[in-house]
């Protein structure tokens, strides 16, 4: 599908998403994974480490939504959610679940360069209030594309320190994993320009109209 219906699709996505109940997450996560999988056999295990990395945000909405938020009922245990509590905090850590795998999708989907041209393509009004929307366009897909390998950059480092070494260890660790980013961030060549994505062809429009009304239908669950 085109660069910019594919990111037309996830921000449409994150619009409906938070009319979303727990049905139609579940729905929406099911076809993720699905076209992750048809595209890249290995592509659902990278969007479930990406996942992962959230399992303490995770916790937090779980415990807000089921111990703090709720007002307590009479003659039942303050430490007992009751399942409306329970299906709002599913709910809630289900949203942040979709919005991540769909975000991963387009990134493993999208090459950074296309990327930052369908932002062009989309963030071009902005370019009438003054904004260099080349320039900001590039930073959101370059960020898109450096925080996750960051991210499992340091918890490479993490994993190749002993326990015993404690805050020495946890120094050098993290002097060498600057280093790697600096050498990796030198190494990487940008492009002067981007690439020209071209009119999105007739396949395109039966892929994007489909996929905007599967996103609404299920905020019908």
């Amino acid at each position: 599908m085109h660069p910019v219906f594919r990111l037309l699709g996830l921000m449409a996505l994150a619009v409906f998403l938070f009319r979303y109940r727990l049905p139609g997450l579940v729905v929406a996560e099911v076809i993720i994974l699905g076209l992750a999988w048809a595209g890249d056999r290995a592509a659902p295990g990278r969007i479930y480490q990406s996942v992962r990395r959230l399992r303490w945000l995770l916790l937090s909405i779980a415990v807000i939504y089921l111990w703090i938020a709720p007002e307590s009922v009479p003659g039942q245990p303050a430490w007992l959610p009751r399942w409306p509590d329970i299906a709002v905090a599913l709910e809630r850590a289900g949203v942040l679940v979709v919005l991540v795998s769909a975000v991963q999708l387009l990134r493993q989907s999208t090459p950074p360069e296309e990327l930052a041209a369908a932002l062009v393509v989309v963030l071009r009004p902005l370019g009438w209030l003054g904004v260099d929307v080349e320039t900001l366009s590039r930073r959101i897909a370059l960020t898109l594309e450096t925080v996750p390998q960051t991210a499992e950059l340091v918890t490479e480092a993490a994993r190749g320190e002993a326990p015993g070494k404690r805050l020495s260890g946890w120094a050098e660790a993290a002097a060498r994993l600057v280093r790697r980013i600096e050498n990796e961030a030198a190494a990487v060549q940008t492009p002067p320009r981007l690439p020209a994505l071209g009119w999105p062809g007739l396949r395109d429009w039966m892929i994007l109209v489909p996929l905007l009304f599967v996103i609404a239908t299920l905020a019908r669950l």
